[in-house]
């Protein structure tokens, strides 16, 4: 389960470490970048955008293989990390949102770290959805993992679960999450951080959408897509009733005259 602050956080306290920095050490699974690399190689996408790119990695990857991609970050610390990292040459960076994507262009637009979950009301959403479309080719794909409402993840968002360890340069920092309210579709959880050396305790918190299988349908069809294939991991198994995941496969249809 990857783990992301948006830039638009609703902060009662901003987190004193560079947790651009940490991303990537606090967030070791690769399985969802391995997915969507694995997918650019069977579509044969050679027009990647990357929207919600975070430190780069994913875009990185991919941009290595020869592609042409464009990934797209509001948070303007995350882009300084992955501008830093060795292939970032290969990226066209872009710090905006996705209305910075070119019309038309994309072979396959992916949305990794939950990215789809941190457009809360349904209007920014839709907005988000007929952007892609809009970058896309038609017959283009649109892919995106949303974590499965059914399977109440966040009763597992507590300190005990979810603690994490990474060094800094003033010590130790211990990094974990916990929920705070339920009234789905909406989760509000908090990011904690607490200094080892100093024992001081900062948090920041977000809320996230859990959009069930008809929501996201239903979204995806109203902006143009056809759903191809759901997964409920990234093992590209079928969507049980446990299933952390909801792994989105979309086609972008022609645009209606």
């Amino acid at each position: 389960m990857r783990w992301r602050v948006d830039a638009r956080r609703t902060t009662v306290d901003r987190v004193t470490f560079d947790f651009a920095a940490a991303y990537d050490e606090l967030n070791a699974d690769d399985d969802d970048y391995c997915f969507y690399a694995d997918l650019a190689d069977v579509l044969a996408a050679q027009h990647i955008l990357d929207l919600g790119c975070g430190t780069g990695t994913l875009a990185r990857l991919v941009a290595a293989a020869g592609r042409t991609v464009i990934a797209i970050d509001p948070d303007v610390e995350m882009l300084r990390v992955a501008r830093s990292r060795p292939g970032a040459d290969a990226v066209d960076w872009r710090l905006g949102y996705s209305d910075s994507a070119d019309p038309g262009w994309a072979d396959l637009a992916v949305m990794s770290g939950h990215v789809a979950q941190v457009f809360v009301e349904d209007a920014a959403w839709a907005a988000v959805l007929d952007d892609l479309h809009r970058a896309l080719r038609p017959g283009g794909t649109l892919a995106f993992e949303s974590r499965n409402p059914d399977a109440r993840g966040w009763e597992r968002w507590t300190r005990a679960d979810t603690l994490r360890t990474v060094g800094t340069p003033d010590g130790p920092m211990e990094f974990w999450h916990e929920t705070l309210a339920v009234a789905l579709p909406h989760v509000t959880y908090a990011t904690y951080d607490r200094n080892l050396a100093t024992g001081v305790e900062n948090h920041d918190s977000e809320i996230l959408a859990f959009r069930d299988m008809a929501a996201l349908r239903s979204s995806l069809d109203r902006a143009g897509f056809e759903v191809v294939v759901l997964y409920g991991d990234w093992s590209r198994t079928p969507v049980t009733e446990t299933s952390r995941e909801l792994i989105v496969v979309a086609e972008a249809r022609p645009p209606q005259a």
